[in-house]
């Protein structure tokens, strides 16, 4: 069945632009059913009644309620060159991330260079994300943060219980180890918020992963192999979603 994004079920429509892709693209009409959810974990299964002006109206049959993820867990990315960033935004989605905040490292030149283009890049992954959980049946949809320099994000991420940061510094633990000693001292209990720090291709600088350090976040270590950017997040979003749940 069909997915549409609706962040206010109650209202009872799609918005302007899932709306046309409901009827013009996947060529829908009244009477059809289509599931609708709001990003938040809502899912409603629904019966298309009217097109009016250009928002398709929906009526409610059942809803259903998927269960938040049991930790928190925030991707702070450093953004990588070409289109890694599809792959890694689409994947994240899938495992049910709950804050994707993209940074800009030192070690990587954004093509985003004033606040509009930022912006416009923000948007595009907003989209991109929303499409994720589309095709997906991911009901949870992460939040995209503004694009900053490492050292802006710190400032939000002060309080939460279990910061980390995917380091190729010999004194980097495995993630696994850091995971597990994290949950015995709390008596098996999932941290309220995971973050986790991946950093381009060949790594976050000395002064970034210095200035991390000092901001709480703990270097760990994916392995032996120097991994691509995108396999990094996804392998280290993989360990976490196995060892929190």
């Amino acid at each position: 069945m069909d997915r549409y994004y609706c962040p206010d079920l109650e209202a009872g429509h799609l918005d302007e632009a899932e709306s046309h892709h409901c009827g013009r693209v996947m060529r829908h009409v009244a009477g059809d059913f289509v599931t609708a959810f709001d990003g938040r974990g809502e899912e409603w299964k629904v019966k298309l009644t009217e097109e009016k002006g250009k928002l398709w109206h929906f009526k409610k049959l059942t809803s259903s309620k998927s269960p938040a993820p049991a930790a928190k867990i925030v991707l702070a990315q450093a953004v990588p060159k070409n289109r890694a960033m599809d792959l890694i935004l689409q994947k994240a989605t899938e495992l049910g991330v709950a804050e994707i905040a993209p940074l800009q490292s030192d070690r990587v030149v954004s093509r985003a260079g004033d606040a509009e283009a930022a912006q416009e890049k923000v948007s595009k992954w907003q989209d991109a994300v929303t499409e994720a959980a589309k095709q997906s049946g991911q009901n949870w949809l992460p939040a995209i943060a503004p694009l900053r320099k490492p050292r802006d994000f710190f400032a939000e991420v002060q309080k939460a219980p279990l910061k980390l940061i995917a380091s190729l510094q010999p004194e980097a633990r495995p993630l696994k180890e850091t995971l597990r000693e994290a949950l015995a001292a709390s008596s098996g209990k999932a941290p309220h918020t995971v973050v986790i720090m991946i950093g381009p291709e060949g790594d976050f600088t000395p002064a970034e992963i210095g200035e991390a350090r000092a901001n709480g976040f703990l270097p760990v270590s994916l392995g032996n192999l120097v991994l691509r950017s995108e396999t990094a997040a996804l392998y280290s979003l993989g360990i976490l979603k196995y060892e929190l749940e």
